[in-house]
């Protein structure tokens, strides 16, 4: 008869699959020195790290469940292993920027963070992004990040536990009835409008290897560029106004929920134009397009009112999808109020199951019908009852009272947390002000990459406090709750209810 592994010996075991595959994952870059074998002085910047890994996630797996008849994880330890698989990711993904030596801790964490949880945040400067396998890498890891560590893992190897960490990192877009065979189409779809962006973006005049990096940017709404000045460096190209459309295309792929694309490309129309989400963005555009362009163009930014309307579209939609693409040299010339306009869509954010960041468009849809109900209620009839009904991948989903509490109850942790990392940065550097503060995490929390970049410049403690910012949005806060409740209870030897 097997032994059986459980508890913490089935997550570490777990967790060293999972460090294996990271560890293959910081080999690919090495790619990269075929097309720049001047630059393949650096290749043990990669072998290094990823070698190790591969090796520990082996060992760890091979000594503790491999064998063994595995055990299903306890109450909430699938949460712990989540987090515990995504801060494995970061410290071991940031380990090639510690040898080449170009960024010290803070800043290889900062960075990796960043990548793997599609900020766009960067510390790089022009000499870091001459680095073609590092920029390359960086981006690699916000591929990974945007689509989830769990899903890609699913893809290649499921089990019957799969599931529970397949929503635990905050998926609930199944297209298909088998997990792997859902996870592996979901891959496709993302890969397969990567490489479109990849193409439209060379037919615009990109060169191949900058084309490579905003695409896989676009999708993973992560705003990475493999140019200082974003795509702005592109802004005297003739094809520029191109450019921007195929970014906008990028970005509102990358933040629709997968489910839903799937529909669009299969032809199912109806169901993606009824959803909830997507009415709801289209309300948003309705709404908030004319405000950014007013704002920006009575902002003082000497703009005129159609370099207002494109500016402000274009921040917009950045900002919707929690990506981070700029096409203005410096933000502050939009003005006070679109800067304001800006920390608030941040909060809303894209779909769920999506790459974007933020409390997810279905939560505020959820909570905007509640408001709607409750209000049709309070002046009807007390005998009046009215359904509460949304639509949802193209049926009608009743809403029940728990599921609206837990909508409100995360919008409200998410602003008190905001709000509390907002002046924590202003705690660890006085001189800045509690808006630029929160602005600052806003965008690190909700995923996006519209920012002064004020922090390169900052006191380490502001860089941490974004890092925590980051880590926190990509993984919806409450795994991180769970995780820490269940690590808390079994320190203390208590059962977890």
């Amino acid at each position: 008869m097997k032994k059986t592994a459980s508890g913490n010996r089935l997550i570490l075991g777990y967790l060293g699959l999972f460090i294996v595959f990271v560890g293959i994952a910081t080999l690919l870059p090495l790619f990269t020195y075929i097309f720049y074998p001047a630059e393949a002085g650096d290749w043990y910047c990669f072998v290094i790290p990823g070698g190790g890994a591969i090796i520990l996630g082996s060992l760890m797996f091979g000594l503790l469940i491999a064998g063994r008849q595995k055990a299903q994880l306890g109450k909430h330890q699938d949460f712990v292993l989540l987090v515990l698989v995504w801060l494995s990711a970061i410290f071991i993904c940031a380990v090639p920027f510690l040898i080449k030596g170009n960024l010290n801790f803070t800043n290889a964490i900062f960075e990796t963070t960043s990548a793997y949880a599609t900020i766009g945040l960067t510390v790089f400067d022009a000499n870091d992004l001459a680095l073609h396998a590092f920029v390359i890498y960086r981006s690699l890891l916000c591929f990974l990040g945007g689509i989830g560590l769990v899903l890609i893992m699913t893809s290649a190897l499921s089990d019957r536990y799969g599931l529970k960490l397949y929503m635990a990192e905050g998926h609930n877009d199944k297209l298909m009835p088998n997990l792997a065979k859902s996870a592996r189409l979901i891959l496709s779809i993302y890969s397969g409008i990567t490489l479109v962006g990849i193409i439209l973006y060379t037919i615009a005049g990109m060169p191949v290897f900058d084309a490579i990096i905003h695409s896989i940017s676009g999708v993973a709404t992560g705003g990475f560029s493999s140019r200082s000045e974003g795509i702005m460096y592109f802004a005297d190209s003739p094809n520029f106004w191109a450019i921007q459309l195929i970014s906008i295309f990028l970005m509102l792929s990358g933040a629709t929920n997968f489910l839903l694309t799937f529909f669009l490309l299969t032809g199912k129309f109806r169901k993606f134009f009824k959803d909830c989400e997507v009415r709801l963005l289209f309300f948003l555009f309705v709404i908030f397009i004319p405000l950014f362009t007013i704002s920006s163009y009575f902002g003082g930014s000497g703009l005129t009112f159609q370099q207002s309307f494109l500016s402000g579209s274009f921040t917009f939609i950045s900002a919707i999808t929690t990506t981070g693409f700029s096409n203005i040299s410096n933000l502050k010339l939009l003005g006070p109020t679109t800067l304001l306009l800006i920390t608030l869509i941040n909060v809303i954010g894209g779909g769920i199951g999506s790459t974007a960041g933020g409390v997810k468009q279905y939560r505020l849809a959820v909570a905007l019908k509640s408001f709607h109900w409750s209000t049709k209620e309070a002046i009807s009839s007390s005998n009046t009852i009215y359904p509460h009904y949304i639509n949802r991948f193209g049926e009608e989903k009743e809403i029940d009272s728990k599921e609206i509490s837990s909508c409100f109850s995360y919008i409200l942790l998410y602003v008190v947390i905001m709000v509390a990392g907002g002046f924590l940065v202003t705690i660890f550097d006085p001189g800045l002000s509690f808006d630029t503060g929160l602005f600052e995490f806003s965008n690190a929390i909700s995923s996006t990459g519209l920012s002064f970049g004020i922090y390169k410049y900052r006191p380490v403690g502001v860089k941490w406090a974004l890092i925590a910012g980051m880590f926190a949005g990509r993984l919806e806060i409450l795994p991180i709750y769970y995780a820490t409740y269940r690590v808390i209870r079994d320190m203390f030897r208590k059962e977890t209810y």
